[in-house]
This record gives structure tokens, sequence and C-alpha cells, in this order.
């Protein structure tokens, strides 16, 4: 292991830091094999979503591995997919296939927040949608997710998504326990009015771990009380007793959201993991 309403509104302050960085179905934008960057929509599960694809090189007859990038929490009317393009991108530049998805609840995607309930099953819709896509090799296809991004990663690999790895920074994985434990005072009421209805223990990845056979790498700040670092810690522990291969970074200093410098300490970690996992 390497250990390296108003509630909702009022959340926004937190929230908003909790970020990072061709299908025939209905819906679906057909894509070309070319390189490049494209904006396009994909079916979720019974909505539709929008992102940014950011396509390599790919030579004659090749298939590259590909990411899909989730964002946390964004106040309303956010670009959710403009959020993590940045990190998309460079994953491009590494070779990858990389889609930068809006989740459920921010533009450019349909429907409304729902903590994590139906968002899962979109996001396992879209990873089946990029392992489809010219180029791509389904066999080959991550997760990378960032607060609530990265608890949404978890809860689509808990629920069959066709992944071979997941990468979730400082998420979420018991909700209930993160409303008693968080020391942001609004957070408890945007769990009362999002997260409770239909129940906590569908959203919570730290309930669903038995389902999970991806490995996962949980990249946390040592510092952060928003979520707390707990979260990540108590994941990976059930995660290692049920025999699953799983790693825990915890950055030293590091609060919600990482700092220029400390995601300089996070990302050849990160790297080495995918490079490894999706070879």
């Amino acid at each position: 292991m390497t250990r390296m309403p108003k509630a909702a509104v009022l959340a926004a302050a937190f929230l908003a830091s909790c970020a990072g960085g061709g299908s025939s179905e209905p819906g679906a934008t057909p894509q070309p094999a070319t390189a490049g960057r494209f904006e396009v929509r994909l079916p979720g599960s019974g909505i539709t979503l929008g992102g940014i694809l950011y396509r390599p090189e790919v030579p004659s007859g090749a298939r590259r591995p590909a990411i899909v990038v989730l964002h946390g929490w964004q106040p309303s009317g956010a670009n959710g997919a403009l959020v993590v393009e940045a990190r998309a991108r460079r994953f491009s530049e590494q070779g990858y296939v990389a889609l930068a998805l809006a989740m459920r609840g921010w533009a450019p995607s349909d429907g409304a927040d729902d903590c994590g309930l139906r968002q899962p099953d979109d996001v396992a819709r879209a990873v089946s949608w990029l392992a489809s896509q010219p180029g791509v090799d389904p066999a080959r296809v991550a997760i990378n997710g960032f607060s609530q991004g990265g608890q949404v990663s978890l809860l689509a690999a808990s629920r069959n998504a066709p992944v071979r790895a997941v990468v979730a920074y400082f998420p979420v994985t018991d909700v209930a326990r993160w409303k008693t434990t968080t020391t942001h005072p609004e957070i408890p009421g945007y769990i009362q009015a999002v997260c409770e209805p239909g129940g906590t223990t569908p959203r919570s990845p730290l309930l669903q771990a038995a389902t999970i056979t991806a490995p996962v790498l949980l990249v946390h700040g040592d510092l952060d009380m928003q979520v707390p670092t707990e979260q990540s810690q108590l994941m990976h522990d059930t995660l290692a007793a049920l025999g699953r291969p799983t790693s825990l970074l915890l950055v030293p200093g590091a609060y919600h959201g990482f700092a220029d410098a400390q995601e300089a300490l996070a990302r050849p970690v990160v790297d080495e993991f995918l490079a490894r996992e999706l070879r």
C-alpha cells in the first residue's frame, strides 16, 4: 500500500471547490476516427449526457486505452465538462482517448444532481459509449473522478460498468458518516435535501465495496475535513479486507482540492497506476 431549498445553495462555497481537473444509440453524436477535440452528446440512463472528447493520433488498426473524467459538485449553471477538460486533454497528450463528462445535473448534460443515485448508471452508459468509439480498446477503459465524481466513479464500478481501473480523488464513500463528520456547516443541509431521499446506502461506495472488482487508487489530502480523509481510508481498508486491489495515496498538507504543488505529488502516482492497469 502507498500511504502517500437554502442549505443546498449555501453549500456552493464549499462544493464549488470539489472539482478537480461512433455509437448508433439515440442521442449519441457520431464520432470520426480522426484526432482532435469534439463536443459530444451521448445516452445516459434515461437522459442525454454531454461532454468533450479528446482523441490522440491512433495509427490505422491500433486501439488506445480510454479514460472518462468526472468533475465534482459545481454551482447551478456550471459546465461540468469544462471543469475537467484540462485533465482530459492531458490524458490525450499521454495517448489516451479521454472524455470529460458532465454528470447529470450540470451542463451540457440533462437531469438534476442526485448525489450519486442515478449518476453512476449514466457513467456506466458513458463508459460503454466510449468503449465503442473508433480506435478505443474496449477492454482498457478507466474512470478518474474528483470529489462527487470520485464517489460516482466508485459507484459506477460497483454497478458493473466495464472499467479496468478507477482513480478517485477525495471521494465521499459513506454519505451518512459524511453528514456527521464534515466540518463544513452547510454540508449536512445539502445531504438532507439531496442525498437522503432514496437512501444513503446506494449512494455510498463503502457499502457497495463487495461488488467492486476493478483496481482502485484513492487520492486524498491528509488535512481534508470537508470530505474527511477517513472517507478514503475506510474505503481502502474495506476493499483490502475483501481482497480487492486497492492503493491509497495521502497527500501531506492537502485540504479538499489540491494546490498545484500537491497535485504535482499525486500526478506521477496516478499516471503510473493508469499506465500499469491499462497496459
